[in-house]
């Protein structure tokens, strides 16, 4: 008995004749009779009664029937899943912090693709998601900044969670400020003068601030406006007195396609000797795919470019 035996009893007692089922399978009604004869003197009984009035199926070709049937669709279900799989597109996924060079080397990675199909996807997203993005595979790499501070709890976090971090380069702590501000020209500046202006910070997630992607500071600040998207935060230091710290809002090529970021400078802070680690994250023992290699040759790139600009 074969899958194909079964596809030919369903199509005859679906059909209700030999000639019609033979048609619909595209074989001889000979080939099928034979088949169906065949299969009859395999299992010692009949399964169709054969008359003028067509096709009927016996008892036991009814009860044959029952299971046949659901085998034939759980065929024709496992062929619709895999014929269609084969010829899915190709799947690629970042999950980055509000990080301007991480969109820049995804725009590169986009830029040279040569798939057929695919499907891809970038996500600006707080450093616990980012973490539970890789961890879980929704995406295959992470790129993050992380605090001086932080890093030995992050790490125990990294292998709660079977990912590994990979640091390409350290950046430097700087203010950011708009052309027009009054200590723009400045060649460094202090904490102080800084804090006379408001400072614009990410929300926390999670109350945890080993998650931050700016470098903290701990004088508080009297005048503090709080944003969740990188959008925000670039309206309000490029139109306000308002000033950030953290590497978001760089103005280098790799941030040239966000509107006004030549209008914003960076500032050397003196009581801050604090750096960011900014890096990838990987599920552990898993091989970097070739789309993964290229996409972090260009975000190593784009650091490289960043880091000169500052």
């Amino acid at each position: 008995m074969t899958l194909q035996n079964l596809k030919y009893v369903v199509a005859v007692a679906e059909h209700g004749s030999f000639s019609a089922a033979a048609k619909a399978l595209y074989i001889s009604q000979s080939t099928l009779s034979s088949a169906i004869k065949e299969l009859e003197a395999e299992l010692g009984t009949q399964l169709f009664l054969r008359s003028n009035r067509g096709i009927q199926p016996t008892p036991d070709g009814e009860d044959f029937l029952r299971y046949a049937r659901e085998i034939v669709e759980q065929s024709r279900a496992l062929e619709r899943r895999y014929r269609h799989r084969r010829y899915a597109p190709t799947r690629f996924a970042v999950s980055t912090q509000r990080l301007p060079f991480a969109v820049r080397a995804f725009q590169r990675f986009m830029e040279q693709l040569s798939w057929n199909s695919y499907d891809i996807a970038i996500r600006e997203c707080p450093t616990y998601t980012i973490i539970s993005d890789v961890a879980a595979g929704k995406s295959d790499v992470g790129v993050v900044a992380l605090h001086d501070q932080y890093i030995p709890a992050l790490e125990k976090t990294f292998e709660i969670n079977h990912v590994t971090f990979t640091e390409l380069e350290r950046l430097p702590t700087y203010a950011f400020l708009r052309r027009s501000h009054p200590l723009a020209k400045r060649d460094k500046v202090s904490m102080a003068e800084l804090l006379q202006y408001p400072f614009v910070t990410y929300d926390q997630e999670a109350d945890r601030s080993e998650y931050t992607e700016e470098v903290v500071f701990h004088q508080i600040a009297e005048k503090t406006v709080h944003v969740s998207d990188r959008c925000s935060k670039v309206a309000l230091v490029r139109f306000t007195d308002a000033f950030s710290i953290g590497p978001d809002l760089t103005n280098s090529n790799a941030d040239a396609f966000h509107s006004g970021m030549g209008e914003i400078v960076a500032m050397p802070v003196e009581e801050i000797s604090d750096s960011l680690h900014v890096g990838y994250l990987l599920q552990k023992n898993v091989a970097v795919s070739a789309a993964m290699a290229v996409f972090l040759d260009y975000l190593r790139d784009d650091i490289i470019v960043l880091k000169k600009t500052l």
